[in-house]
């Protein structure tokens, strides 16, 4: 439960949130170099690292890995959106994971909608910094 209370998405949800979104979710242990998912697949909700390294390996060639280590949620907007999976995720190490299903936790922001307008309100102040981040870019390569 700790390691859920500090990733800055789960945030939004009360204690009892917090514990009906644990008591839904599926613990997953993973090998080191075990995959967990391919990028492009669907993604019926995010994962909490709680112990271990994930690799994440994006499906361009282009972009680099990454690893994801414990506290981290991997494909947060899963929780409440239909996506598919950005990078191929493998066990760097012995890994202990939380899959949490989106179906779990649009329950609960159903259920508590103060939570549902914390989120909708963080949602919203990180689309405008991400604005804010691409109009700043925008101007240094000369496009207004």
């Amino acid at each position: 439960m700790a390691v859920m209370r500090n990733s800055p998405f789960l945030r939004v949800l009360s204690e009892d949130g917090l514990k009906l979104l644990a008591f839904g979710s599926e613990a997953v242990n993973l090998k080191p170099r075990q995959t967990l998912f391919e990028a492009g697949d669907p993604a019926e909700g995010a994962v909490l690292v709680l112990g271990g390294q994930l690799r994440l390996i994006p499906e361009t060639a282009s972009a680099e890995s990454w690893v994801a280590s414990v506290g981290h949620l991997v494909d947060e907007l899963a929780l409440v959106v239909p996506t598919s999976r950005r990078a191929t995720a493998v066990a760097q190490a012995t890994c202990e994971l939380l899959v949490m299903p989106r179906s779990q936790m649009l329950r609960i922001l159903e259920e508590y909608p103060d939570a549902a307008e914390r989120l909708r309100t963080m949602l919203a102040r990180r689309t405008a910094s991400l604005i804010a981040d691409v109009d700043a870019l925008s101007g240094r390569f000369g496009r207004s």
